[in-house]
């Protein structure tokens, strides 16, 4: 406009917004069982920040493609991502943790990898609240997946810039 030039378009800047809810996938794997108390911290925090209401909690074990509980249930279903531009919390160790005795009950990064790729494609951006920091990951899935580390140490403005990372890739992909 001060350039005196017809807009044919208006810029838009994406944000993240809990507008649409939020899918809350809680891992309950035997790697995570140690974290169960941040689990529950974090259902409860997410709650209070995006409504109650608005929040879809679905526990799993592995990895979501495999199957997912309701909160209040105890029948397991077949995962269905959000509609798009609805935001995926995962608090999980995408399989990084591999207690013995385990083996195929603990999924593979292939796994992980191709669920991430299904909810990008869906339009979903997700954000994986995990026990080890994100050097720990190979570079496809932190490439694809905003990775916050349960850390003190963690900072407002690491986690935003993981969020806003993931958000220019699903620009991107549109």
């Amino acid at each position: 406009m001060s350039r005196q030039e017809v807009l044919r378009a208006v810029p838009w800047q994406g944000r993240s917004s809990t507008r649409r809810g939020v899918q809350l996938l809680l891992d309950h794997s035997a790697g995570m069982a140690p974290f169960q108390d941040d689990r529950r911290w974090l259902h409860g925090l997410l709650g209070s920040v995006a409504g109650r209401d608005r929040v879809e909690v679905l526990r799993f074990s592995g990895c979501p493609p495999r199957g997912v509980v309701r909160a209040n249930s105890f029948e397991m279903e077949a995962y269905r991502a959000p509609s798009p531009g609805t935001p995926i919390v995962l608090v999980s160790d995408l399989g990084h943790i591999r207690p013995p005795f385990t083996g195929e009950a603990t999924a593979r990064a292939d796994e992980w990898l191709a669920f991430v790729e299904g909810v990008l494609r869906r339009g979903c951006p997700p954000v994986c609240l995990t026990p080890f920091p994100a050097a720990a990951y190979p570079s496809p899935m932190g490439d694809r997946i905003a990775l916050i580390p349960f850390d003190r140490r963690i900072s407002l403005r690491h986690a935003r810039e993981a969020v806003r990372r993931i958000h220019r890739l699903l620009e991107e992909r549109s």
